[in-house]
């Protein structure tokens, strides 16, 4: 009989139940509560520009003209804006650059700054130039591009590569439209003979 006055009595067993039940019910809702949070990304990373207002990761941006036809796109795994300066950085991107008169270029680099507006980007670190109706590359440590006016031009030491011919300035100017460009300033070139 003394073990049966110390097994709680069905009424307590009732609450304890409902205690426990009520218990794992918060624990679920707080769970739920807390998703967002878990499964968001980290924070956005501080730079000397400020804190991005926003991130994006894989993106692809598409850039129209006047007429409502594709004028440039830019891929890259990362790109972050910042307010204060207004300007948008990319990592590692990919741009395609098409010209008025249907001609295409492509550039590349490890980073790119979006000026304010977007109507000009940087590359820089190890920026590439590639015009590919015609196999040409221009390799440049920090290439400008104007979209508006489609003007690209380096101030650093560039090296215009086409076949097996090599052509090394001290700066460049490029204009898709035109589909042309220059090297100027102490400009070098190996051009092999042809093999016949």
């Amino acid at each position: 009989m003394a073990f049966r006055d110390r097994l709680p009595s069905g009424r307590t067993r009732a609450r304890l139940g409902i205690l426990v039940l009520v218990l794992a019910l918060g624990g679920v809702l707080t769970l739920i509560d807390q998703r967002n949070t878990l499964m968001s990304p980290g924070p956005a990373p501080d730079s000397e520009q400020g804190v991005p207002d926003y991130y994006l990761e894989g993106v692809t941006y598409t850039r129209f003209d006047d007429q409502g036809r594709v004028s440039q796109t830019m891929e890259s795994p990362r790109v972050s804006h910042t307010p204060a300066d207004d300007v948008t950085r990319a990592v590692t991107p990919h741009f395609t650059l098409l010209g008025d008169d249907g001609n295409r270029w492509t550039a590349d680099g490890e980073h790119a700054t979006l000026g304010p507006n977007a109507n000009t980007f940087e590359l820089s670190g190890n920026a590439v130039l590639h015009q590919p109706a015609d196999n040409w590359q221009l390799e440049t440590d920090v290439l400008h591009y104007d979209i508006p006016s489609q003007h690209a031009w380096s101030d650093s030491g560039a090296v215009f590569t086409q076949n097996e011919q090599r052509t090394r300035g001290d700066c460049f100017n490029g204009w898709v439209s035109e589909d042309r460009m220059t090297l100027e300033g102490n400009v070098q070139g190996f051009h092999p003979p042809i093999r016949q």
